[in-house]
């Protein structure tokens, strides 16, 4: 039994009755039902707690460009080839600057010192499961960032990290939306 057997992107015949809130929620945020969601629908409420946290992560005071260095970073750093795509698709379509999408996508610094901060903070963040040497939140608060923002990033790995580990476990197929965006991996992960 392959992870594509055992963790089948759902339809509407095929998912459990209680995954119907979170394909109408998918539908109205995204316009489509995401295979990411389809695949978590074999578990609801992990369906509906992703769309729920993804909703409070947009809520945080972190910028939209902000935001998707999060996205990424963590994305990047686990070899989430599905997330990667969606995310560089999402950030084209919220007009993220693309030198910042690409840099991202290659593991390579951002040339804006602020998001840097940022990207390094979140980096050593899930590097060292949380465990990060003062010095290094030192710099994430020294680039203008916050407390608040400091955790606002906790919240968005743990968003990834529950996408990421289910597109691992379940071998997600890339929407024919997001296969512009293919990514084929940094070596930053594994």
């Amino acid at each position: 039994m392959n992870a594509t057997t055992r963790f089948p992107c759902h339809d509407d015949a095929s998912a459990p009755r209680e995954a119907g809130p979170a394909f109408e929620a998918s539908t109205a945020k995204f316009g489509m039902v995401p295979n990411l969601i389809r695949a978590m629908c074999t578990s609801p409420q992990l369906a509906e707690g992703y769309l729920a946290l993804s909703t409070l992560f947009e809520q945080t005071s972190l910028s939209v460009a902000e935001r998707h260095v999060v996205l990424l970073t963590v994305s990047a750093r686990h070899e989430c080839h599905y997330c990667m795509a969606a995310h560089s698709i999402t950030a084209d379509m919220n007009q993220v600057p693309g030198k910042i999408t690409e840099a991202l996508r290659e593991g390579r610094p951002l040339a804006d010192q602020r998001l840097e901060a940022l990207r390094q903070f979140t980096r050593a963040m899930v590097e060292q499961r949380g465990w990060v040497a003062p010095d290094r939140v030192n710099d994430f608060l020294n680039a203008g960032f916050t407390p608040q923002q400091a955790l606002e990033v906790v919240l968005g790995i743990g968003l990834k990290t529950l996408s990421n580990y289910t597109n691992h476990l379940a071998d997600t197929p890339l929407d024919e939306a997001f296969a512009g965006r293919a990514w084929q991996g940094s070596g930053q992960g594994r």
